[in-house]
């Protein structure tokens, strides 16, 4: 059985009413992508929930630190809207195949008129690939505007004087790996 914290169990929950509310319960806070960081799990846990209608798992995070952390060599991709989904049959809650038409609907209601900037992957790890989540991410300026990053994740043409990568001050790769590339 799943257990978020917040569910949309009462069927009248429109999309758009749980992208806002989910969206609300973001702004609260940003995710590093290390879970056991401090505050972390507080933090996903508020924006991790369910729907019970369409029987979806979504999280919807605000992200940051993806070059300030030594991950990404461009600037561009520091920060972004993230939204995570997987399904579940709504009667069992079992899990089901990845329904890429339904997610389509949830990405439209996340994001609006700005899905034609989303960077759209599959889970990397073992767990994520086995429940079928997909990652939307809405790559964002200092002031959460929504950009087009400008070059590929490891371009350094607009990388800082003096910045280290992770590798590069650590001498492994960061604690999660990098997305795999854009759809």
């Amino acid at each position: 059985m799943i257990s978020p914290r917040v569910r949309y169990d009462d069927p009248h929950w429109l999309l758009a009413s749980v992208a806002q509310d989910m969206r609300r319960r973001a702004q609260y806070g940003t995710y590093n992508g290390i879970p056991e960081a401090s505050g972390m799990g507080r933090y996903l846990d508020r924006c991790r929930a369910y729907h019970q209608a369409t029987g979806t798992v979504l999280i919807f995070t605000r992200d940051a630190g993806a070059h300030d952390g030594g991950w990404f060599k461009n600037p561009d991709y520091d920060q972004c809207y993230h939204l995570s989904l997987s399904y579940r049959d709504p009667a069992t809650e079992a899990p089901r195949p990845h329904d890429h038409r339904q997610s389509r609907a949830w990405a439209e209601a996340f994001f609006q008129q700005h899905c034609r900037l989303l960077w759209v992957e599959p889970a990397y790890c073992p767990e994520g690939r086995r429940a079928e989540v997909y990652h939307y991410r809405l790559f964002c300026d200092r002031s959460w505007q929504p950009l087009l990053p400008r070059k590929e994740v490891y371009s350094t043409a607009f990388t800082e004087i003096g910045w280290k990568s992770w590798s590069e001050l650590h001498g492994d790769h960061p604690p999660v790996e990098p997305p795999l590339g854009r759809e």
